[in-house]
């Protein structure tokens, strides 16, 4: 299992695309598909939680702007 943390938003989509398109076409070894799916969800996690994050900051600034 490869490490992903440090990967920026976008380099963590095309790796989950890459791990989609290898199951998806049956391209991942048996012995490899467990971390795979694994990995897949942990990229899930990670952009889910930057996606709350970004939209949190982002009502956070329409906020301030309506309080100026």
């Amino acid at each position: 299992m490869s490490e992903t943390t440090d990967l920026a938003y976008e380099q963590k989509v095309a790796k989950l695309d890459e791990i989609l398109t290898r199951l998806d076409n049956s391209e991942t070894p048996i012995d490899k598909l467990a971390d795979d799916v694994k990995e897949g969800a942990r990229l899930i996690k990670e952009l889910d939680q930057k996606l709350k994050q970004v939209e949190a900051e982002v009502m956070n600034a329409f906020k301030e702007l309506e309080g100026e």
